[in-house]
């Protein structure tokens, strides 16, 4: 998206990896243990059944995942969970000065919603070890909606469909802040405007650049 109507924007949806952070779940245990790391995220991500996927929209929770990671012969399914746990207690994101501008910006009535393709310990371990509730309006994750953000049905993108109806929003009041392709994709054939970043500093250069513009009155 190269323009942009700043005075639509009612409600702002950020998205969580590579746009916030450049740290993977399972980042810490890629700095302390990466032979084990190698082992349980090639499970994870490279797995022909691509589980993941459905885990990440609530098909399976944790324990199924660590289940698999078990039954890989990796580690036993305890030791898996204390990893999930252990890893998503320790997360960051690249620039936390971004966290003060969405409050400002939420000083303008702007809503700023966290939309994340997750699984249910980012909510268990990662929101609150982070107190990412003190930051959004909202945090919406696949794992609880159902559906990831690339997914459509009949034109519509139900990951943001319950939100949207309960605050009373069109697509047209929305812009989402996201690096992953396939979701900007889906999101343009749905004319949900999407605003497409490569990195951490692009989201917080545009972030600063939408304060500006309410600062300056539009």
């Amino acid at each position: 998206m190269t323009e942009m109507n700043f005075e639509n924007i009612k409600v702002i949806f950020v998205d969580w990896y590579i746009t916030l952070t450049s740290l993977m779940f399972l980042n810490k245990l890629k700095l302390e243990h990466p032979d084990l790391f190698e082992k349980i995220n090639n499970e994870i991500f490279h797995n022909q059944d691509a589980w993941h996927l459905e885990w990440a929209r609530g098909k399976l929770n944790y324990h199924d995942a660590a289940e698999k990671i078990a039954q890989a012969n990796i580690v036993n399914k305890n030791e898996a969970e204390a990893i999930f746990k252990d890893c998503c207690s320790h997360q960051s994101i690249d620039y936390p000065e971004i966290f003060d501008l969405f409050l400002i910006l939420r000083k303008y009535n702007k809503k700023v919603v966290l939309a994340t393709d997750n699984w249910d310990i980012f909510e268990y371990y990662t929101i609150p070890s982070m107190r990412l509730d003190r930051y959004f309006d909202e945090i919406i994750s696949s794992h609880k909606e159902g559906y990831l953000k690339r997914d459509i049905v009949n034109s519509k993108l139900p990951f943001f469909e319950r939100y949207l109806k309960e605050n009373g929003f069109s697509y047209q009041d929305a812009i989402l802040i996201d690096d992953s392709l396939v979701t900007q994709q889906a999101a343009k054939a749905c004319k949900l405007p999407v605003f497409e970043v490569k990195n951490s500093k692009e989201t917080l250069d545009f972030v600063r650049k939408i304060l500006k513009e309410f600062e300056n009155g539009l």
